[in-house]
């Protein structure tokens, strides 16, 4: 019986690559050739674990299914894709822990002007400098899924109260007080002193914050953003910064990625950018693969796969 031709689309750590090991026999791995392209590999692979580009898609006359290494998957989002047969799986699930400790480094680090103190550290400078408080606020998480419900769980610990708002109609946890439709944004809004911003890059979503959104909000709260830059419109979330609606923002993720140089977040004060880095781990490949691994195991024997991506949703 021929094999079914897993195709992994670039070499991993060792300790990575020996968990392959306990891929099902029915299963034969290959690796993509360091510098060459996926298309010349692709034609017979049925399963791939990496990206699928456009331009690429053509090619993959074989393919059943993808598995996104990672948890956003609008690279996937393009026409030929989202009209094929192949499953889309991805990694939502395995960040929460990482991106909430670092949605934390940020509003800590603004909110205790973390920056100031180590400029002063440079030139031995000593300083007391204003901080705020934030036990009792109100924290508004903006998308409910494994990131938003890990940072309501380490909210509820810091004593704030927790509202969020979600695209779906989804059960609420006990460690939220309130739970909004997008429907409800201004209400969820108008309470929010920290809001942070945990949803997905959808049609839905791309600016879904804007000018009318964040005067919606307490004057002097917080934006953290740990998701995805496009659902915020950034001229907006600037105007408030230098108006001082805002008090701050914490941002792991702009509108275009790496941020330009030109872009004036680089340097506004009550801004703390950091590059796409919330969701690394020294564990986060090793998740990956295992999810990966175990769904190869239910692939093979005809069981619905985990994480399965709406791809008319985008998520």
């Amino acid at each position: 019986m021929e094999k079914i031709k897993v195709l992994i689309g670039s070499r991993q750590e060792p300790e990575v690559e020996a968990m392959l090991s306990d891929v099902p026999a029915e299963a034969e791995v290959h690796f993509l050739p360091h510098g060459e392209s996926l298309s010349a590999h692709i034609s017979d692979v049925e399963i791939l674990f990496g990206r699928l580009g456009e331009d690429e898609m053509s090619e993959a006359s074989a393919l059943r299914w993808v598995h996104q290494p990672h948890a956003g998957v609008e690279g996937f989002m393009y026409p030929a894709f989202k009209a094929s047969d192949v499953t889309l799986t991805n990694c939502r699930g395995l960040y929460g822990t990482q991106i909430a400790e670092h949605a934390f480094a940020l509003l800590l680090s603004l909110t205790r002007q973390i920056p100031t103190q180590l400029e002063f550290m440079k030139t031995k400078h000593w300083e007391r400098v204003p901080c705020v408080e934030l036990a009792g606020m109100t924290m508004g998480i903006l998308g409910l899924g494994g990131i938003g419900r890990a940072i309501a769980t380490r909210a509820r610990a810091f004593d704030f109260e927790v509202v969020a708002a979600d695209v779906e109609p989804i059960d609420k946890p006990d460690t939220v007080s309130e739970l909004y439709g997008l429907d409800e944004l201004a209400t969820f809004l108008a309470q929010t002193n920290i809001l942070m911003v945990c949803c997905p890059s959808t049609p839905e979503t791309h600016k879904l914050l804007s000018h009318a959104q964040f005067n919606q909000m307490p004057d002097g709260g917080y934006i953290v953003n740990v998701s995805r830059g496009k659902v915020v419109d950034e001229d907006a979330l600037i105007a408030v910064l230098q108006s001082g609606k805002l008090a701050g923002a914490g941002l792991d993720v702009t509108y275009i990625e790496p941020c330009p140089p030109d872009n004036p977040l680089w340097e506004q004060e009550n801004v703390i950018l950091t590059s796409h880095s919330a969701g690394a781990s020294q564990h986060i490949r090793t998740r990956a693969m295992q999810l990966f691994i175990d769904n190869l195991h239910r692939y093979v024997a005809g069981e619905p796969l985990v994480n399965v991506v709406d791809k008319q949703k985008g998520y």
